[in-house]
This record gives C-alpha cells, structure tokens and sequence, in this order.
C-alpha cells in the first residue's frame, strides 16, 4: 500500500455545543456568546509501506515535526520475506476510520524536548529541595526528651516548644507503633536541617482513651518533601493524607532508592543470605578471639570467597539495618524495636527517653543512608520524569464506606460456614474409623485404614492409692486408649479436635484413588497411587513417575512386591510432589473423574477449599488493613467530615523490585471477583466516594508491545517483524493474533496461551513451558510436553545459531521472536543497560562487569522489558499530572497496577479525565516509537481500547461481582471507546482556552537533545546479521555465509542505506545502517550523570575509559558538596 502524508482541510463537524452552557465560568473562561463545541475533524487514513494503519493525516503532525521517515526499501522487502514465511504477509486488519481531533499542543519540537518538560515542570519545586536537604547534614539530636503529647520542636540552643506541626519544607521521619494493640503511631521523630522535632500520642500519655490518632505534618498546600525508609508505612499514620484532595507532600522513600541503584533480583538473594550468613559468623569468631593470626585468616578467606561473586559486594537486602551497614558501613541495633511489641503503654512510657532515643537514631541513619543513594539514584535514574512520577505513586488512595465492615464479616462468616461443614463431615468419618481400633483385622485389610497409626492404644496404669486397691490409669496421659493418629488430632488433652482437609490423613479419611487405585502417601514421594504390578503398564506413557522405593522408610511400602507406586502429577513437573490432593489444582481431575472418592461429599470438600482458598491466604493482609473514617481525623479540620467515608492509604513501594515496579501485598496482588471464591470482591469493596467516580485504563498489552517495538525498530516500521505484526494487526477471528498462533502450536485455549507468551517475553525457557503445559494438558507425557515446549521455542524464539562472521555472538533465527530475542540479548549485554526511552540504569547488582559471563540474563531481559513498562507508567502519570492541572480537572491518581491505572475524578470531570487519559497514552506511545527511531505511530495501539468510568475498583465495568460472600449484583459503570468519547462532544473537550489555576511556565526550563539509548544499538545494525534472523533453514544460512565471504574480499561494496557504493575497512565484512536522524551518537559519551537537572554541572567523559574511575567521585562531589572517595563498602 501508498504511504499518504497528504493532510486534508480541517473541516469541522459541531457536536454537543448546549452542554457547555452548564459549565462554570471559573472553570473554563468562555464566551457567553459561544459555548464551544468540541470538533471532530476529517481526514485521510495513513497506512505504512506494509499496510499498518498509522496516526491519521490530522492527528500525526500534531505529535511528530516533519513528515514521517520512510525506511530503506531493502529493509521493507526483507521484512515482507519475514512475514510471509510465519503466513502473516497480507493478513492486515480492516481498515477503521482515521481519528481525528486537535490534541493539546506538545511544547518542543520532539517529544523528548516535551517530556523533559513536563518532567522538570512536575519534579520541582522538590527536586531541588532533595539535591538541598542531600548535601544537608541533620543538627543533633536533643539528648532529653519532653513526656507531653503532639509535637515538640527542640531547638538548638536546647530550648523546646509545643507546636501544631513542623511546618518544615523538608524532613526525615520514623515513626514508632505498638503493633500488637494498635495499627496507629505511638511516637513518631522527624528532623529538619535545623531543627528536630518529637510527637506523642495522646493515647500514650494517658490523656485519651482513643488510640486512633494521626500525626499532622502542617499546611498540606505548601510543597514538602518528607525522606523515610518504607515511607509508606509512615505516610498510613500522617493525618493530611487521608483527604480525597491530593497534598503537597512529596514521600521519598529510601528502600525505592535503594532498590533500584543496588537492589538485587530474586535468584541472586538465597547467595547474597548464605555470604551475609559467612560474614556474620566469621565476624563473630574474630571479635571472640584474641589471636591475631586467626582473624586474619578469617578474613582473607572471606575476601577470597567474595571475589567469587563479585555482585555480591555491590548489593544488599532491603531492611534498613543492611542498607545503612552497605552505604553508609554502620551497624544498627534493633532489639529496642522489640519493645513496641512487648510492653504495654505503661512500659513504653517508663523507658520513653530510651525509645525516643532509638526512634531518632533510626531518623539520623535514613538521612545518611539518603545522602547516599539519592545522588545514586539520579545517576542511574537521570531523567526529571523517573523522579516526578515517584510523588504520585507514593500518594495512593483508596476511598471505602462502612460496607468494608460488613464485608469483612461475610467472607469471614462464609468461610466459617463452609469449612465448619465439611470439617463436621471430616469428623464424622474420623469417628467411624476410630470405631474399628479394636478390630485389626477389619482396619489392616483396608487400604485406606491400614495407613493410620494405630499404635499406642496401651493405657499406663500405676498402682492404687492404697494397698489392694485395683491398678489405676496413669495421670497425664493425652487420650488414654486412643490410636495414635487420633490423638495427633488434638494439640492437647483439653483442645478440640483439628482436622480440616489440609490435614495429612484426610485423603485418607476420604478414601480418594486415583483412576481407582487407592492413594497412599509416601515420605519420599508425597501422596501415591498403588496399581498391582499385573496393571502397571497402563501407566508406562502416562505424565506420572513411577516410584523406586528402595529408600522408603515405610517398610509396608518398601516391601511390597505385589504392587508399584506411582505419584501424583503435579503442575511443577515430575521432580515435585503432591502435598495434598485435595488442592485447589486437582479440582480438574475430580471433575474428570481421573480423582474419585468413595463419598460424594469429597469434591464437596475439594471445591470448598478452592472456594476458601484465597480468603484463607489473604484474609490476615485484609482484616489488617488500617481504614481511617473522616470523623477519626485528629489534625484537620474537615468542613463536613462523614462518618461512612474512609480511606485506606495502601503502604506502597514505590520502586520494590529490580525492575522498579511499585510493591504491595494486598491491594497489589488482589484477585479479581470469582463466583466460587469467598472474599475475592475485594477489590470492588474500594468504592469512590458521593460525587467522584473512578476513571481508569488498562494499557493493552503494555509489555507485549514493547517487546515487539524492540523487533520492529530493526525494520524502521511499525509491525516489520511477525511479533510486532501479530501484535498489532492480529485477530482473534483470524488466528493471526499472538495468543491464538500460540494456542494452536500448544493445543490449548487461547487464554492459557497468554500465559506462556508473557512468560517466554521475559525471558522464561523450556522448563517454564513444560510446567505451564503440564498444568493445562495433565494428559500429555513428558515425552509429548517436552516436544511440544520445544516446538513452540522452534517457531517462536527461533533455532540458536553461532556464525562469527555474521554476529559476534551466537542468535537466534527463523522465528517469529528471534528480532526482538537477539536485540534483548545484545541490550542486556551491554555494560551497563538502560531502557531505550527514559535511560534508566540496571542495578549495580546485575552490571556485567560485576558477574559471570551470561550470568543472569533471564533476569537482564526481563529488566529490560519491564524496567521500560515503568517508564511507560511514568510518562503516562508525568501527563496526566500536566494535564490535570493545564485543564483544571478535579483528579488524583488512585492507584496503579502495573498495566492498570485508575483516577479518582470529580464526577463533572469524568469525560475531560477520560480524554486526558487518552491523550497522555497517545503520547506516551509517540514517545516510546519516536526513541526507538520510527517517528510514527499504529492508531490500533495509539489510543485506549477504552477507557473506565465507574463508582468501584474493578476490572471491567460489567462485572458483577458476586461471589459466595457477595450474593448482591453490583451495577455496572460505563466503558467508552475514543471514538465514544469524542461523540461526548464538549463533555470530553480541553478547552485550550481554560486558564490554569496555577500558571504553568515550561519555557523556563531549556532543553539539550540527548543521544538515544538505542543509537548505538542501531549503528550495529546489519543487512547480512538480518537475512540470517530470517532464515529458516541451514542451506539458506551457508549460502548467505558464503556470500559474505565472497564480498569481504572486496575492498568497496555498494552501501545498503544510499544504494551508492562506499569503502569499507579490511577488517568489516558487514555492511551497517546509519542511525536515523531522530538521535545521532555524538562522539564524546556521557558520564551515568543527572541528566539535565539544574545544580548539577554536566561532565562528559572521553571515550577512553583510563579515566572512568573519576567521573563519578567527581559528579558526587558537586551532588554532596565535599569529595567522597569510596561510597560503597
């Protein structure tokens, strides 16, 4: 197809003007005259030289300057040969209509220029208030306290004063709770530059009887930047916060920072725990002798062990004790913490002075430790948005009502009711078996029965008081007479009976088989099924494992030559074993009838434990969540407090992993509402309150579609490689789209095919697809699965290929993933990885020069795909924070998912919300095309599929939520398309004549164009390297070999790019494309500096790296103000 730049007359179609007569004129300063209408323009649909439909001719030059760049015409042809070998060329979509609106302007001539903007726009006036309080040291702290309750400044000179609240630009605060009485704060420290302040709770004193009161930190208006380690956990007890207004307070939270310059991944932790445990116990011995010689000794071999694992020195866990002894090599004592769990209010305030002692230690180590790893932060972090987007993401909020109450009650109450009955029946059958204990012969014929312990019915008898008298039982004696497997059933003589089903003799109890054979368990192998050798056979290509049980301590098993053993499957392969198979993942065999029991009331017990299952593992996180009621607030004075409006303020991390993605065990990991699973409407429990609603989006296929970017930037072309294709023209009906090429490889649904495709993105094996296949065909073999996994790898990932003379390193070819494999893999190679958009820096942890060749790289390229998902969470919230206040829109985030996001919006809002939503993705997606070298963009992926409006926390407004704790329909909120939203006509316009309540000025912040991250990814980027990706077979990768070696004897070749010939070196037998002109590699490299930020003189570094070691100390030295030659222990 033509590629069309043609951009037609704006011919405007007038929608919905009467609406706008209703709006306020403070709000939108209009013209009585003319209310006006929002415009739907005309205009020409766009596609790309492979038929992907791009921004329409109105709305493309409005988010990109110039006309699109057209790719190379060798580089189209090779990516049509690509998709027509995975049966993809031609399959477009049909074509939609062109969207056209006027967006709101961008301010820069790239939209680098006008996110650097926005970001410096939103991280100020906080960023500079962190760079000061960073070079900052805190005074010292008072050496007595004040026993009155609220705050107290203590002042230098020794003097102190009972005041409202700090009223401090910035702080550092901890926070004390006694969290075996009370979620609410007992005594809380905070610091300024000048001053140090105490606060006591009037519970504490004895001056209330209330223990729920909240710390005010001052005038909520006024921009405030508040440092804490887990900041979260403190910002819960703070009193401004629980407003549906957003305040001004900016948490910063020093794990984040932590995590993400020197975090560590989850494979590296079990090493890093077993090093830390070395050193301790080395450390001990030295400190516990008096000989010289040993300690040396002890310490070389701990330095000669640590030289093994050289990440091991360059990371550490996250608590604050080994944060500081890592940055700052000081050693915290936190037994005092204990305390708080210990004592009761009267023991706190005899050793008052004592706490608040430790408390204002713990505020002095968090500022040194933030001294530190903030200016490392901006080192690996350096642009204004990675910083800005952290204020939001730590100022969540969640609105609840008293239904929360009762909602606690019923899932508790329901899943009391249903395991009551079948532990009820679980008891009734303990009670029949314990008929037959003195019968041997009846119970030593069962094959479930026999498997009890059925000794110790002896009962111990003494002598009788007096002389004759008969022999009396023994005192003390638990259950006398009784067989041992049932006395286990009690904790002690006096306890009740407990057996539930996740009690190991239950299956027992049940009499569960398995295809008819009985279970039996097994020490070694878990729970087993007995088949008479006669039979066994059957089960030679089944997906079970037959057992040797040659080591079986159970001699019944071990020598039983009738029969053979084979164990349950189980989800994570043959290595693991069944613990239960009355699990919630053997539901399927039950209902296939492959489990069976001899009592119908067994799959009863089954399906209420997988109805249980989530409130069981979940329902301590809930019951313990901290819900403040407007009429709690101590502090501020609300005009109207409610007694029904709460707020829950989740304790996010903001940055908890590697990957920088925010951490949270309850609100973070909620299950979405299941008809058969108690408790799992927590979500939409989380209800806005009178008069806002929730307005929110989920990204599609976030991940996915940077993954596959990643392959197409190779092309210049949206949709050039087949995951990117598959992406972004494929359809479900069609069975071109990922999930269902996928789903046909495996023979499973297209759902469970999801499930494989994101796990293969981030990098996961063949291991990880034989487990998923295994779960969701339990009938293949092993044989079977491991052909299936490796012919899904084949097609996708593609067949590993090592040739030097096309690639350095061995790649991948011939699939429909090897382009974006290769490309991660080469970027996760690097020395020291950063995200192609924002330049984000991977840990110090997983540098390569810091671990063993290849070491990692599941982890490094997952880094690499959702390290850039954050980023895109970041840009989208940096534009809905400009456009929030641009467009005076009553909103504030409420919380983030990682591809979720929600707005908590005025309800008059809820339309302009929803089109600031879609403008920020449009330019997000720009943003991301545009620095990976395509200076355009797909309309299927540009906007919102759709956009939520809705009056509860859900995952789609159609769902009605009901659940056995939840019989009742909740109703149903309102999803709207793009296209939906422009016919909202003036309801969804921002107006570009509406004055900002507060002026926004984003010239005054100059802008330096920056290299691209992938430049130099792109300047590598080979003809020959890409033929040999798209080969599918041996042949046609020897004769291209053979082509490149007929023209590496040739001295000049014609250039691939300008078709024109050019001289090459002897030594190159390649020929490379030049970056394109959107980000040209300068010469001179950047040092890993703060990008840009004002304060902070910029160093560059030539590209030698004989003087590498100084550009950091000397960058610390201007972030810190002093030199620091060794920062890292």
């Amino acid at each position: 197809m033509a590629t069309s730049h043609i951009k037609e007359p704006s011919n405007a179609v007038l929608l919905g003007g009467d609406s706008m007569l209703s709006r306020s004129d403070q709000v939108y300063r209009m013209s009585e005259e003319v209310a006006v209408a929002y415009l739907v323009m005309n205009a020409t649909p766009r596609f790309n030289e492979i038929g992907v439909q791009q921004l329409s001719s109105h709305v493309h030059p409005q988010i990109f300057s110039g006309p699109p760049t057209t790719p190379p015409q060798h580089l189209i042809d090779l990516s049509k040969d690509h998709l027509s070998r995975h049966q993809l060329w031609g399959k477009n979509q049909e074509n939609a209509p062109p969207i056209a609106f006027d967006l709101p302007t961008l301010h820069g001539s790239t939209l680098d220029e006008h996110f650097y903007k926005l970001g410096k726009d939103a991280c100020e006036p906080y960023y500079s208030q962190a760079l000061g309080y960073a070079r900052a040291d805190l005074p010292r702290a008072p050496r007595t306290w004040v026993k009155q309750s609220g705050w107290t400044k203590y002042n230098e000179d020794g003097s102190h004063e009972a005041v409202e609240a700090p009223q401090e630009e910035m702080l550092t605060f901890d926070t004390e709770v006694m969290w075996k009485e009370s979620s609410f704060a007992v005594m809380a420290c905070a610091a300024s530059k000048t001053t140090w302040y105490a606060w006591l709770s009037p519970w504490l004193i004895g001056e209330s009887d209330s223990d729920r009161h909240l710390i005010p930190l001052g005038n909520p208006e006024q921009a405030r930047i508040i440092i804490g380690h887990n900041i979260g956990y403190d910002r819960a007890r703070t009193a401004e916060e629980y407003d549906v207004r957003q305040s001004k307070n900016f948490f910063l939270d020093t794990m984040s920072l932590h995590v993400a310059v020197n975090g560590m991944c989850s494979r590296q932790r079990p090493t890093w725990m077993k090093h830390k445990k070395n050193r301790d116990i080395r450390a001990k011995i030295a400190s516990e002798s008096n000989s010289v010689e040993l300690s040396a000794l002890l310490e070389n071999d701990m330095l000669s062990e640590e030289e093994e694992e050289l990440w091991v020195g360059r990371s550490s866990i996250n608590s604050l004790r080994d944060v500081a002894k890592f940055h700052c090599n000081v050693t915290i004592d936190k037994a005092q913490r204990d305390q708080f769990g210990e004592l009761d209010r009267a023991g706190i305030r005899e050793k008052l002075d004592e706490l608040l002692d430790y408390c204002a230690a713990d505020v002095a180590i968090t500022h040194r430790v933030y001294k530190k790893v903030f200016p490392g932060f901006l080192e690996v972090c350096p642009h204004p948005v990675s910083f800005a987007a952290l204020r939001h993401l730590s100022s969540v909020i969640l609105p609840v009502d008293k239904s929360w109450d009762t909602y606690l009650d019923r899932s508790e109450e329901t899943y009391v009711r249903l395991s009551k009955g079948v532990e009820q029946r679980l008891c009734d059958l303990a009670d029949r078996a314990l008929e037959l204990k003195g019968d041997p012969d009846q119970y030593s014929k069962d094959d479930w029965l026999r498997q009890l312990d059925w000794s110790g019915q002896e009962v111990r008898m003494v002598k009788g008081k007096k002389k004759g008298d008969p022999p009396r039982p023994a005192a003390r004696q638990k259950m006398p007479g009784m067989p041992k497997w049932y006395k286990d059933l009690f904790a002690t003589s006096e306890a009740k009976l407990a057996l539930t089903v996740r009690t190991r003799i239950a299956p027992l109890l049940l009499r569960l088989s398995w295809d008819g054979h009985p279970l039996v368990w097994s020490d070694k192998y878990g729970w087993t099924f007995k088949v008479p050798v006669t039979l066994a056979d059957k089960y030679t290509d089944k997906p079970v494992v037959d057992c040797n049980m040659i080591d079986e301590k159970n001699l019944d098993i071990r020598d039983d030559t009738r029969h053979r053993y084979f164990k349950l499957p189980h989800k994570d392969g043959p290595q693991a074993r069944c613990a239960s198979p009355l699990a919630k993942g053997y539901l399927q065999y039950f209902e296939s009838g492959v489990l069976s029991s001899e009592f119908s009331y067994a799959k009863e017990a089954l399906e209420m434990n997988a109805s249980c299952s989530y409130w069981i593992s979940a329902r301590d996180r809930i019951r313990s969540q901290m819900v403040v009621y407007e009429n709690d607030i101590v502090g501020i004075q609300n005009t109207n407090p409610s007694k029904d409006l709460g707020f829950i303020l989740p304790q996010v991390i903001p940055m908890g992993t590697i990957t920088r993605r925010a951490v949270e065990n309850t609100w973070l990991t909620a299950s979405n509402a299941k008809g058969n699973r108690v408790g799992s409407e927590l979500k939409s429990m989380v209800k806005a309150p009178p008069g806002y609603c929730f307005v929110g989006a989920d990204v599609d296929s976030q991940e996915l579609w940077i993954a596959s970017l990643v392959g197409d930037a190779q092309f210049r072309l949206h949709g050039g490689n087949a995951i990117g294709f598959m992406t972004l023209e494929g359809t479900k009906a069609a069975g071109t789209d990922l999930h269902s090429k996928t789903a046909k490889i495996l023979g499973i649904s297209r759902n469970d095919a999801k499930v494989f495709n994101y796990g293969r993105i981030y990098g996961a094996g063949l291991k990880f697809a034989s487990t998923l296949l295994r779960q969701f065909n339990p009938n293949l073999s092993e044989k079977e699965t491991q052909e299936i996994a490796s012919r899904l790898y084949k097609e996708t990932k593609g067949t590993k290929t090592s040739r030097k003379v096309l690639n350095d390193h061995s790649f991948w070819r011939g699939g429909t993933e090897s382009f974006v494999f290769n490309r991660l893999e080469e970027f996760a190679e690097q020395e020291r990885p950063r995200t192609p958009v924002l330049g984000a820096g991977i840990t110090e942890a997983l540098m390569r020069r810091y671990i063993n060749k290849g070491g990692f790289m599941t982890s490094r390229i997952n880094w690499a795909i959702q390290s850039s998902g954050v980023d895109y969470l970041h840009l989208l919230i940096i534009s809905m924070d400009f456009l929030i206040r641009r467009f005076n829109i009553d909103a504030r985030l409420a919380i983030t998912v990682h591809d979720e996001i929600r707005y908590l919006v005025k309800e008059e809002d809820k339309y302009r919300g929803a089109m600031a939503l879609q403008v920020a993705n449009v330019w997000t997606r720009a943003m991301f095309s545009q620095q990976m070298g395509i200076n355009d963009l797909p309309q299927s992926c540009a906007y919102f599929s759709a956009v939520d409006i809705d009056q509860v926390l859900r995952k789609e407004v159609d769902m009605d939520c009901i659940t056995p704790s939840h019989p009742e329909k909740i109703p149903h909120g309102e999803s709207v398309s793009i296209n939906q939203l422009l016919d909202k006509g003036s309801a969804a316009y921002l107006d570009p004549g509406i004055i900002p309540k507060k002026p926004i000025d984003l010239d005054q912040y100059p802008y330096t164009p920056r290299p691209s991250v992938m430049a130099e990814l792109r300047e590598r980027t080979d003809v020959d390297y890409l033929k040999a990706q798209i080969s599918t077979n041996a042949k046609e990768l020897t004769d291209l070999i053979k082509d490149v070696s007929k023209r590496s004897s040739k001295s000049t070749t014609a250039s691939p790019y300008t078709g024109k010939p050019s001289v090459r070196s002897s030594s190159s037998t390649r020929s490379t494309i030049p970056a394109s002109s959107c980000a040209q590699p300068q010469e001179p490299r950047l040092v890993d500096a703060p990008y840009g930020y004002g304060g902070v003189t910029r160093l560059w570094e030539p590209t030698s790296t004989k003087f590498r070691p100084y550009g950091k100390q000397l960058i610390r030295t201007q972030l810190t103000g002093r030199p620091v030659l060794s920062d890292r222990p």
